[in-house]
């Protein structure tokens, strides 16, 4: 991708933040806050100069890590394997298919991302020591691993390459769990409470499970009784199912998905349930 933007413009920006004793991290980022404050309407493509930068800080801090790049592919997945970071299901291809496809990566794909998508990649979706094209390359591989043994390179080409060149994109459970142990590649899990105890705190900790191996999860609460009604035959004992939303919503803060990011649930409750106008009150600022 040719980018519109004057490398003597960025190095204008950075002469003013100089000084003694700086170093060359420092002067990284602030190259790319440079590009970041000079992007505008006019001039879109400094976001993409700031994506550059940023994944040239994370090529060299890979190369200073584990000693290269993305030179050898086979010796990346049995090290990960081996550290129990990448499922153990991509070792079905062979040392030598796996320097095949580590022939495949093209570095340049790197540098398609504009500074809010690379940094996403990186914190979110990636692994220690791990590069983009790497993650992109694993998934494939995986995603192919079903097919007869004389197909599954070419259709994991096929994947891999349609995947870095963002003619695809992979939901977010596929592209941060498929490469990993026991991961899960469900988006979305549908749970309801009944009216006791036992189904309200069995759907809270399935909910925690769910969140743990990086599902979202959409919870109906309408069996639970409302507000106000009655309870091992006393009445006005409820609490309705405010209470219960509120544990979801602190079990869904307190369980994040996989450490990749925070938890999610949506909580829903039928228009007949005699707790709808606190319920949807609990939306607003004050609620």
């Amino acid at each position: 991708m040719d980018l519109d933007a004057n490398p003597i413009t960025l190095e204008a920006g950075l002469t003013t933040r100089l000084r003694d004793g700086v170093t060359t991290r420092e002067i990284q980022d602030n190259l790319i806050n440079c590009a970041l404050e000079l992007c505008s309407p006019s001039e879109p493509d400094w976001r993409y100069v700031a994506g550059r930068l940023h994944i040239w800080s994370l090529w060299k801090d890979t190369l200073a890590n584990r000693g290269y790049r993305y030179e050898d592919y086979a010796r990346t997945v049995e090290s990960k394997v081996k550290n129990h970071e990448y499922d153990s299901r991509i070792l079905t291809y062979t040392p030598e298919e796996l320097q095949q496809a580590g022939t495949w990566i093209d570095p340049q794909w790197d540098k398609d991302y504009d500074y809010a998508g690379a940094v996403l990649l990186t914190k979110r979706y990636l692994l220690t020591n791990e590069l983009p094209q790497e993650a992109l390359l694993t998934c494939a591989l995986l995603l192919a691993v079903v097919e007869k043994p004389e197909n599954r390179l070419f259709w994991a080409r096929q994947f891999y390459e349609a995947i870095a060149k963002r003619k695809i994109s992979l939901a977010t459970p596929i592209l941060g769990n498929l490469r990993i142990p026991n991961g899960s590649l469900s988006s979305c899990f549908i749970t309801s409470m009944d009216d006791n105890l036992e189904s309200i705190f069995d759907t809270i900790k399935d909910a925690a499970r769910i969140s743990k191996n990086g599902g979202g999860v959409g919870t109906n609460v309408s069996r639970v009784r409302a507000t106000g009604s009655w309870v091992m035959g006393k009445e006005n004992t409820s609490g309705g199912v405010i209470p219960w939303i509120k544990l979801l919503n602190d079990t869904a803060i307190a369980v994040n998905q996989g450490g990749r990011r925070a938890g999610a649930i949506t909580v829903s409750l039928d228009v007949w349930h005699l707790d709808v106008p606190e319920f949807l009150e609990m939306q607003t600022e004050n609620g």
